[in-house]
């Protein structure tokens, strides 16, 4: 029996070539030595990017597409749907494959792309899924009631963070005693371009391989990450975060769990 518990892994492509789509550049995505991971959604930063890809499991060299494609095409970006102003809610508006696909622990996935934009850019690419767990889920017992509710990443009146201009802030957002939460979907919105780091701080697991971009990761109310799988944060514990300022600018971040309170 196996269980699943969503995790992002993400590859930057630091400088990549100016180019015309045939010269290729290949990052290597380790997967963790704890769990096989199965991906089923995509996303890019930023929305610019102009470049093709192709997708290679190294543990069979089994190719995941005939030839190359557009990254346009096998992959989502943020969408802006909301009026601007204040913090800028981006919509998660992933690319989601036919079915998921299972890359084993303790392997690499490789991932091939070549610029075809005459520029030089540092396309990042996300990929969301889940670790499979063995055993039963914390979540498969009955509960008492199962209510709806929303940890923000700070208990201030604005619930927002500042980041200085190319500063990280953490923040860790405690949750109450009398229930486990189960997270479903993030939601949140910034005013300037940033990444981060999510971390169960009662069992000391990461949600990602690395920071993920903000647009990669989180959505806004009309298009919200609903997480592959979710997330279980035992009572009492803390959901630690760490935001990495990439504007230059002072920047305001929100960022809101969405879930269930499950009461025993």
């Amino acid at each position: 029996m196996a269980w699943k518990e969503f995790y992002s892994y993400e590859t930057t492509f630091t400088n990549l070539p100016a180019g015309t789509g045939v010269t290729y550049t290949d990052n290597e995505v380790r997967i963790d030595t704890d769990a096989d991971f199965e991906f089923i959604k995509t996303m890019f930063f930023p929305i610019t990017t102009r470049v093709r890809i192709k997708y290679r499991d190294d543990t069979n060299g089994r190719f995941l597409m005939k030839g190359s494609q557009d990254l346009r095409t096998i992959g989502g970006h943020a969408v802006y749907s909301m009026a601007p102003g204040g913090p800028t809610p981006p919509g998660f508006v992933p690319y989601i494959w036919p079915r998921p696909y299972i890359i084993p622990a303790a392997t690499t996935f490789a991932v091939s792309v070549a610029d075809f934009s005459s520029l030089i850019t540092s396309p990042r690419i996300a990929f969301h899924g889940s670790k499979l767990r063995q055993g039963e889920s914390p979540w498969e017992k009955k509960f008492r009631a199962v209510v709806p509710y929303v940890y923000p990443i700070t208990s201030a009146i604005a619930g927002t963070i500042a980041v200085a201009a190319n500063g990280s802030t953490p923040s860790a957002i405690p949750t109450d005693n009398d229930a486990h939460f189960l997270v479903l979907k993030l939601v949140g919105a910034r005013t300037g371009s940033c990444e981060l780091t999510i971390k169960d701080g009662g069992r000391d697991r990461q949600w990602m391989n690395q920071a993920v971009h903000f647009d990669n990761l989180i959505g806004n109310g009309h298009y919200p990450n609903i997480l592959t799988s979710p997330r279980f944060i035992p009572r009492g514990s803390t959901i630690q975060v760490v935001v990495n300022d990439l504007s230059g600018l002072a920047n305001t971040v929100e960022l809101n769990f969405v879930g269930v309170k499950l009461y025993e």
